[in-house]
This record gives C-alpha cells, structure tokens and sequence, in this order.
C-alpha cells in the first residue's frame, strides 16, 4: 500500500527483530536516561541562573551549524564547476577565479569555526560549574523510578518531578546576597535545597 506507515509501541527495554524486519524498521528508544537527563536539566539549570550564557551557547551551535552548512554548499558548488569544466581546465580564468574565491571563503570559514569551537569551550567550562546540580536532579529522578519496585504506588512522571526540581532551585535569597554569592556557594545550596524539594514531596 503506498505511504502506508505503521506505529507500535513497546514496552520492552529492548526489543529484538529477526533482520528481515529490522531491516524495513526504524527504532527510536524515548527511555530516558541518567546521562541524558542530566544534559537537559544542566540546560535548564544554566537558563535559570546564568541566562546569557545559554543564550551565548545557543547562538554558537547555530554559528557552527551555519558554518557547516556553508561548507557542504561550498563543496557541492565546486564539484558541479568541475563537472562541467572543460578538458583543458586551465584555459577556464572563470573557473580558477572561483576556485581561488572557493578557497578563500573555505579559509575563512575554517578560522571561524576555530573561534567559535574556543569560545564552546569556554562557556562549556562556566556551564560546568552548575553541573552538580543538574547530576544531583538526575540522581533523584532515577532513585524515583526505582520506588515502585518497593510499592506500586510510587510512580512519578518526568513532568511531575521537573515541577519540584524547579520549586527547588526557587531559593528565597537575599538578592543582594545573591550577585555577591560565590557558584560553589551557589551550587551547594541549590543542591541541598532541590534534595529537600524532593524529599518532601515524596514524603506526602
């Protein structure tokens, strides 16, 4: 049947198909894991305390996506010269010309890319300052799922969970305090204030 397209869902950890199936079949785990959560919830801790930072990152990625792009349309753009370049190649001032603008542009790219991949590294550095807090998140989310283990009764959603993971990091601290307030300090207190958010939640 043409466009016909067929959705199963499983709850299996990790379903096997013989590979003639697997073959004409594209699995996509959406189980979370520990590792992956804690990359989203470092996102959202970092956009919470240091905005321009997240902000600075994300128009970095999107720098180097467009750099790459750019790289791509440039080599696309080269084979399809030299595709219908004459046999004589040298006798085409066109072609050599672009050729030289192609290799001109490529540098440039290159040396942006360079740049912007330093600054990554930078920003990644400030990021992971916070990232205890985005582990100790991920720690407890886990130590969460593993509950109905003990009684069927302890179920908890991700969206559930990220609502107290939040009230956590709604520290009533003196602003002032705050701008003058040392990360390690900062991280700590988040920490032990999102431990708490938890705990008492699940305590009810």
């Amino acid at each position: 049947i043409k466009n016909f397209k067929m959705f199963l869902l499983s709850k299996i950890s990790n379903p096997e198909f013989g590979p003639e199936i697997q073959a004409q079949t594209t699995l996509i785990n959406f189980i979370a894991t520990e590792q992956g959560l804690e990359e989203q919830l470092l996102g959202r801790v970092v956009s919470e305390e240091r905005a321009d930072l997240e902000a600075q990152k994300m128009d970095v990625q999107d720098e180097l996506n467009s750099y790459s792009v750019k790289l791509m349309d440039l080599e696309s753009e080269l084979l399809n010269r030299l595709a219908s370049a004459p046999d004589d190649i040298l006798s085409d001032v066109k072609l050599i010309e672009g050729l030289e603008e192609t290799k001109a542009t490529v540098n440039d790219i290159t040396k942006a890319v360079k740049t912007a991949k330093e600054t990554e590294c930078e920003i990644n550095q400030s990021r992971d300052l916070y990232r205890p807090v985005a582990c100790e998140g991920s720690m407890l989310y886990f130590i969460l799922t593993k509950l109905s283990q003990v009684n069927h009764m302890y179920r908890y959603s991700l969206g559930a969970f990220m609502k107290y993971f939040y009230k956590g990091m709604s520290l009533d601290d003196n602003e002032e305090e705050e701008e003058n307030e040392d990360v390690s300090d900062r991280v700590a207190k988040l920490v032990e204030s999102i431990r708490l958010s938890v705990f008492t939640w699940v305590s009810q």
